[in-house]
């Protein structure tokens, strides 16, 4: 029973529940004034956008075969574009310097990848370092400093 109440579907509660009926295609449930039909034709955006394009495509290529036929060796675009573009000299130089940049990555990545790491020595009982001094003093003694020879004056 305790499944059946958690996934809701319990009978007392089925019928506790309001009753909410749908109508789909009914004008009942709408309170107001019906608005007027939609005009159709011609004169719709879509429509006007569309033929406007169109009639800018046709514009666009009869000015283009004038463009063209006038004895110029070059259509104005490609002139545009060969302006802003980067010579053939530049583009070599920056391929070569990319070329030299990445052969250089390629021999550091040799050089470390052919070294070796020193070896790593298990300890067996690591945390004896924890109770005793690497240098052999005592914990809590006094540490002779008249044997120490000074090596920055």
């Amino acid at each position: 029973m305790s499944f059946l109440c958690r996934a809701g579907i319990s009978t007392a509660t089925r019928s506790t529940r309001a009753v909410v009926q749908k109508r789909f295609g009914s004008h009942a449930a709408h309170s107001g004034p019906e608005a007027p039909p939609t005009q159709e034709g011609f004169t719709s955006g879509g429509f006007k956008i569309t033929l406007i394009a169109v009639v800018g495509l046709i514009a666009w290529s009869r000015i283009d075969e004038h463009l063209t036929n006038q004895g110029e060796e070059k259509h104005p675009f490609t002139r545009y574009i060969e302006y802003y573009m980067r010579s053939e000299k530049e583009s070599n130089r920056l391929n070569e310097q990319h070329i030299a940049l990445a052969q250089q990555v390629l021999e550091e990545s040799q050089i470390y990848s052919g070294a070796v790491l020193p070896p790593k020595i298990q300890l067996r009982y690591p945390d004896l370092l924890s109770n005793a001094s690497g240098r052999s003093v005592e914990i809590g003694s006094v540490v002779p400093v008249d044997n120490v020879i000074p090596k920055y004056h």
